[in-house]
């Protein structure tokens, strides 16, 4: 097979073409694709309005290895693997001070063509790295897609420090705010989730969350009224909503933390006083991607069933209906959206 179907960017659009199947050299692996999960960033990068690294589509991928590049002996034809997309170099300042994920390497090495493909190239910086992680006997290839997306969200609250007991209030039902919600529910926290579409809230009941409606509930009342009058003790804006920033910051106590994960639109800006956040000792910290670490922590969590993952699998479609599952993923209508080949 000398080719093969893939989804690319092309004029701010994206567009299922046939591709040379992707070569590999010495150190690399070629993965046939299982699942990949569609995810905002790859929705920002078709629009345009993603920043922060190169136009490559698809990276929350699981799937088995077709061939493997001089070199690498820790790999054979048939492993089932989860690779990431990202890894950082381990050496330089960023790496050696606590953000591994602003290392200069971190988003120079991509998946080729990406991991909306159904054989794709995982380069050899990645490989090198030790970035590609075998996936459990018992877990299929579809949950083990979810590693990535569970591992920013651990990475997330790690950095805000969440605690067992915790009131932490999640703005945004979407598939990243639902994988928080079921993270919280096994670490033990009174998870309240904030949306303001029907279907998500009715989603966040099902997982046993308190729900609120932002459009019509006083939603800062209602989480004090929840946390003994004190507001949250953590709030994570999982949403591009930049009214969700100002209503997570009034909702989370004093001393408390707000986690900024969602992504807002390029040139957002939010109408806050921020002599607010200092007399009331409200920390504002930001999360993005994830590392090593947390991939696989991630798998574990999965493995071990602590996070329900086929409970927010919702929808799957083959490459050829991307358009369609692009469709869904931007109504809201449901959770994780999975292309499969």
């Amino acid at each position: 097979m000398n080719r093969v179907k893939a989804v690319l960017v092309e004029g701010g659009r994206a567009v299922v073409l046939e591709v040379e199947r992707p070569k590999i050299g010495k150190g690399e692996v070629l993965v046939r694709l299982a699942a990949c999960g569609l995810c905002g960033t790859d929705v920002e990068r078709i629009r345009g309005g993603y920043t922060a690294g190169r136009q490559v589509i698809g990276h929350e991928a699981s799937g088995v290895v077709e061939e493997v590049g001089e070199g690498v002996e820790w790999l054979r034809r048939g492993d089932r693997v989860v690779p990431h997309h990202h890894t950082n170099c381990g050496d330089c300042y960023y790496c050696l001070n606590g953000s591994p994920t602003m290392c200069p390497e971190y988003r120079r090495h991509h998946f080729d063509p990406g991991g909306f493909s159904e054989y794709f190239r995982v380069p050899e910086f990645i490989v090198r790295r030790g970035a590609i992680y075998k996936v459990p006997g018992g877990l299929s290839l579809e949950e083990a897609s979810l590693t990535e997306p569970l591992a920013c969200c651990l990475r997330a609250l790690e950095r805000s420090g969440v605690r067992q007991g915790w009131t932490v209030a999640v703005f945004g039902v979407g598939p990243m705010g639902a994988i928080f919600l079921e993270l919280l529910r096994s670490l033990g926290c009174e998870a309240v989730a904030v949306d303001v579409k029907e279907s998500r809230l009715r989603f966040a009941d099902s997982l046993g969350v308190r729900a609120l409606d932002a459009s019509r509930a006083d939603v800062d009342r209602e989480v004090r009224e929840l946390s003994g009058g004190r507001g949250a003790d953590l709030s994570i804006i999982a949403t591009g909503s930049s009214a969700a920033i100002v209503t997570a910051i009034r909702s989370t106590r004093n001393g408390g933390t707000v986690c900024l994960f969602g992504l807002p639109p390029r040139g957002t800006k939010v109408d806050q006083d921020f002599s607010e956040l200092l007399v009331r000792e409200v920390s504002l910290i930001s999360s993005n991607a994830a590392t090593e670490e947390e991939m696989v922590e991630a798998i574990r969590i999965l493995e071990e069933r602590r996070v329900r993952a086929s409970r927010l699998i919702t929808h799957r479609f083959p490459i050829e209906r991307f358009e369609e599952a692009l469709r869904v993923f931007e109504s809201g209508d449901g959770m994780k959206v999975l292309i499969t080949p």
